[in-house]
């Protein structure tokens, strides 16, 4: 095999008052075994003192200080762009900034690329920041109804996902990418869909790659630790938002006709579930929402939704065209991911 060190990484850290994460995460990049690459910074307007801080301590890292949140989607999109610039770089790897990597983590991600030109993304093995035997994220499944889960999401790390293997796709909490994958997808240049803001960009974008033949793989030798919502937030009004109106977004985008349908037949019965988990069964997510805010509160979530469903269906139906225009995958193979990939239904929710 080639020399992999001599394929440049760029690492994109999207940032919003996240302060307190960042020495962890930016002295663990520093650690690594792997020496090619550069960190791109793209602070999203934050208002404590993150910029200062990468600045003074992190001399290497290239900070691009952004006026606004631009959401972690454009966040990306304009780190990516800019590293593009470099033509020697070969990968992107998008890092969420409430995490730390192994020293290893960028050499093992880059192996497991390299073993097949085919392989567009790599997810390595994510843990829980504060319970380290508990998974956050070993690659992406999904839903018929367009919803996507964290493979191994709170299960302890018991050596069951230890094998690397084919996956749907990947987090982009931390996530290796091929650059010509990614060159591949592109649209109006944005690789991540600026108007999915936050959540689900990365489902999206696993989506377009794999409709392109792009495959992924898991590498559970490349270790990260992940808080998890730190920016976010648990069961919070913004992040239930995104993840409801989003997955309509994916939907109208990349599902093949016949699972468009589908998955809007399937809307009802996703929202009865809902409702029963917020007032029979008291638990999930949604019932979580209604908790800490109040009883309407995911029903005007929902119709705020529709709202901007409504709003943007025109340039998602360009996109659409767009994507479907280019697949290159068959409706047999479409159906297989749905079996293949399937998402355990009570690991996601509003």
């Amino acid at each position: 095999m080639e020399n992999i060190n001599t394929k440049k990484i760029a690492v994109i850290i999207v940032n919003w008052n996240g302060l307190k994460f960042l020495e962890d995460c930016l002295k663990s990049i520093y650690k690594q075994t792997y020496t090619n690459f550069e960190v791109y910074f793209i602070d999203n307007g934050s208002v404590d003192d993150s910029v200062d801080f990468v600045i003074n301590n992190f001399s290497k890292v290239r900070v691009i200080k952004l006026e606004k949140n631009t959401g972690f989607a454009k966040g990306n999109n304009v780190g990516i762009q800019k590293a593009f610039m470099d033509q020697e770089i070969k990968y992107i790897f998008t890092l969420n900034n409430d995490t730390k990597i192994d020293k290893d983590c960028l050499f093992k991600l880059v192996s497991a690329i390299e073993v097949s030109p085919e392989l567009g993304m790599v997810a390595p093995k994510m843990k829980f920041f504060y319970e380290d035997n508990l998974l956050d994220s070993i690659g992406v499944l999904i839903s018929l109804s367009g919803g996507g889960a964290n493979r191994g999401y709170k299960e302890h790390d018991l050596g069951q996902y230890d094998l690397s293997t084919n996956i749907f796709g990947v987090c982009a909490g931390a996530a290796l990418y091929r650059r010509t994958a990614l060159e591949d997808v592109v649209y109006n240049n944005e690789f991540f869909d600026n108007s999915f803001f936050a959540y689900y960009e990365d489902l999206d974008l696993n989506w377009r790659l794999k409709l392109r033949k792009w495959n992924a793989t898991a590498c559970p030798e490349a270790i990260v630790y992940h808080i998890h919502s730190a920016t976010g937030g648990h069961h919070t009004p913004f992040k239930s938002y995104y993840v409801n109106r989003n997955r309509y977004f994916l939907i109208i985008k990349n599902l093949p006709f016949r699972y468009l349908v589908l998955a809007i037949i399937l809307t009802p019965y996703r929202y009865l579930k809902l409702l029963n988990s917020m007032f029979v069964k008291k638990s999930g997510t949604s019932y979580e929402l209604k908790k800490n805010s109040s009883s309407i509160k995911p029903f005007l979530i929902v119709f705020k939704g529709f709202g901007s469903l409504f709003y943007n269906i025109l340039p998602l139906l360009r996109k659409r065209y767009f994507i479907q225009r280019g697949r290159t995958v068959s409706l047999k193979e479409v159906k297989g991911w749905f079996i293949k990939y399937a998402a355990n239904n009570n690991k996601y929710d509003l």
